[in-house]
């Protein structure tokens, strides 16, 4: 991973981020010209002009755990500080005696580091299995530069103190992010991957970032008449800029800035041009009277949705946020197209994924991105080899030796891309896998046929396909369903109606609600959205036009609560914490735990208080009924619970009802034949 390098924009280049910025906000110019222009005109005959630099302490508030689809390696960043820079001229207006206007403009620099300490665990499997503690240490440097004006308040306290209220609107320049995560406990042992310390080095621009910056300004300066004729003037200041927009959409950051420097200004006096009055012009006649309709007035609720289907009215959404680590299990098996060799897609994007962070994938990410993890593990065990054995389904449009052995060949190949040396992957080829997937029902033939496509990879080194630590972030969102209803009253007939639902910056959905029969909108979150929760309210409107252009609007709003893991930390509230573990493989339509996963019950058998909360779970695929699938997941869970010898545990089977895995993959098929063990600790 490389390391933040640092950046130094050339003139040339701000000058042209400038312009083409500038193009975006016309109306924001135009204001500031018209505004200037004024006082020109009506300002007494003494003016001033300056320059002014100094340094800036920046304070981030921040409540966000990923940036865009970059991946996450914090729990939540809340906050942190930097030191920054500001420089640039005015020049000034005086309005009264004791009433200065000013209008500055320059450059600012509000960089800033946000860190945080994650306490987690690694798995060690060097010599017995056993799982030790790890403290991890999240930071990221952003880098943010904008060039702005601010119109300033100059007001005469009294002597040569003036007190300065305004704002500030600048054009970002430069917004960019550096993200590391690095292991600092234990000191001698780093993951299943070796002895790399650093998990995430990631810098890039920051998504979705804020072109334009808002900050209100207040503070002081005291004016130092220096020089001959004392028309010069030092100004020594201090000055709070509190920001009214964000630093970037979708996530909650905002800077505070406190900047302390000097100004260097002159004092004369300017020669103002009397505008002479227009002429009266006679005012056109009146036009005819026209009738007046009232216009349309809309109005709009939101209600909850309970699992039920019981509506609750105007809700409190609340995000619960729970820290899980997952052990997740090596699969060591690729599956291929029909009479294909080539390695499906699917995997080359995994490969692309784990190399940003292996150990903040998630657990479907992981699912295809075993290569990357396994030619990472032989890299650290020099001696360690591995076997590919490629098979074919023996199908008319699958079949051969030959086949087999290019599928075998291209995952050597995909090895060794990645560095293993090929003398240390050995290749055979079968007709067809030892231990086949088979279908009782015809119309589940085509999926047993594809699973039976595929490449084994196996090792007399138990490290290489050991299972993989993954921490991730579990959300729930209640209620998850909500219902917007929307009424109209109007005296004209209605153009336009447009309902939304948003979250901060996101759209959940849209409508139209023109007609009184399509005034009610069902709404469910999916996934991406309880992924991009925030403490944002949930706001509804309605925008209502009438024929002949009138226009009515209204809105409702749901506060949303989130208690997010770092959050319930410095609060010291009571957490869940949750290990997972998940057993696999069983073999096809069997419920026997051996080899890996009966190593995997010892290492869980330490990891069990007498507080800890059991819960074990039987999950299967679809092939096969559903009766059936539900009697062999719950005999697999029993089984489990039995070698475990926790009689408080809660066992189900869930057969293929709730999968983890897409079942319309075979590689998910295959992780969906398993047993999840969870253990629920309440933490402080």
């Amino acid at each position: 991973m490389s390391r933040c390098a640092g950046w130094f924009p050339l003139l040339g280049d701000l000058t042209f981020s400038m312009f083409a910025r500038m193009m975006l906000f016309p109306r924001l110019a135009a204001l500031a010209l018209a505004l200037f222009a004024s006082v020109a005109v009506h300002a007494q005959t003494t003016s001033e002009a300056g320059v002014f630099a100094g340094g800036a302490f920046n304070m981030h508030s921040a409540s966000f755990t990923r940036l865009g689809t970059f991946p996450s390696c914090c729990p939540e960043f809340t906050g942190g500080t930097g030191i920054g820079w500001y420089a640039g001229g005015w020049y000034g207006w005086q309005l009264s005696s004791s009433l200065s206007l000013l209008g500055r403009g320059g450059l600012s620099s509000e960089a800033g580091r946000l860190s945080d300490q994650e306490r987690s665990f690694v798995a060690d499997l060097r010599d017995t299995a056993r799982v030790v503690n790890a403290l991890f240490q999240h930071d990221l440097d952003a880098s943010l530069l904008s060039i702005g004006i601010e119109p300033l308040l100059a007001y005469r306290l009294g002597g040569s103190i003036d007190l300065l209220l305004g704002a500030r609107a600048g054009l970002v320049l430069t917004r960019s992010f550096h993200q590391t995560e690095t292991l600092i406990e234990p000191a001698d042992y780093g993951s299943y991957l070796g002895d790399d310390r650093v998990w995430v080095d990631t810098q890039a621009d920051i998504p979705d970032a804020s072109a334009l910056r808002l900050t209100a300004v207040a503070g002081m300066r005291y004016v130092l008449p220096v020089g001959r004729g004392r028309k010069s003037f030092l100004a020594p200041e201090l000055t709070v800029h509190v920001p009214l927009t964000g630093v970037a959409s979708g996530v909650s950051w905002n800077v505070t800035q406190v900047r302390l420097g000097i100004a260097l200004g002159w004092s004369f006096e300017s020669t103002v041009d009397t505008i002479p009055t227009p002429p009266r012009i006679q005012a056109p006649p009146s036009p005819p009277p026209v009738i007046a309709y009232t216009p349309p007035q809309p109005s709009i609720t939101i209600e909850g949705i309970d699992v039920d289907g019981t509506l609750i009215p105007a809700p409190t959404v609340r995000v619960e946020q729970t820290q899980v680590t997952t052990l997740h299990p090596m699969l060591g098996h690729v599956y291929f197209d029909a009479g294909a060799s080539t390695l499906p897609e699917r995997y080359r994007e995994g490969i692309l994924r784990a190399r940003q962070d292996t150990l903040r994938l998630q657990p479907k990410e992981a699912l295809h991105a075993e290569l990357y993890v396994i030619a990472e593990r032989l890299l650290r065990v020099p001696s360690a080899r591995v076997l590919c054995t490629g098979t074919t389904a023996g199908t008319a449009d699958d079949q051969g030796l030959a086949l087999a052995r290019a599928r075998a060949e291209a995952i050597r190949d995909v090895l060794a891309s990645l560095g293993v040396s090929r003398e240390r992957i050995d290749v055979q080829t079968r007709a067809t896998p030892q231990r086949m997937t088979s279908a009782s029902d015809t119309a589940d033939l085509p999926m047993a046929i594809a699973e039976n496509r595929r490449v084994e990879i196996t090792t007399s080194t138990p490290s290489i396909l050991a299972p993989l630590s993954l921490g991730t972030i579990d959300v729930t969102v209640t209620p998850m369903n909500f219902r917007v209803t929307s009424t109209i009253s109007s005296a004209l007939p209605i153009t336009s109606a447009v309902v939304e639902l948003r979250h901060g910056n996101r759209l959940l959905a849209t409508a139209d609600h023109r007609r009184p029969s399509d005034r009610t909108l069902d709404v469910g979150l999916t996934e991406g959205d309880v992924a991009a929760m925030t403490d944002a309210p949930i706001i509804a409107t309605i925008a209502v036009q009438d024929s002949i252009g009138q226009t009515g609007e209204a809105r409702t709003t749901l506060l949303v609560e989130v208690s997010s893991v770092s959050k319930k930390r410095i609060e010291n509230l009571g957490d869940t914490q949750i290990e997972r573990y998940q057993l696999i493989l069983f073999d096809f339509n069997d419920v026997a735990v051996s080899g890996a996963n009966a190593k995997l019950l010892s290492l869980i058998r330490s990891r069990i208080t007498p507080t800890t909360q059991v819960r074990i779970v039987g999950v299967t695929d679809v092939l096969g009924s559903s009766e059936y699938n539900a009697d062999l997941s719950l005999r697999r869970a029993r089984e489990v619970a039995r070698q475990l010898q926790v009689p408080a545990a809660r066992v189900t089977g869930s057969g293929e009802m709730e999968p983890r895995f897409d079942n319309t993959l075979p590689e998910g098929r295959a992780y969906n034949r398993t047993v999840i063990v969870e253990l629920i600790n309440t933490v402080k």
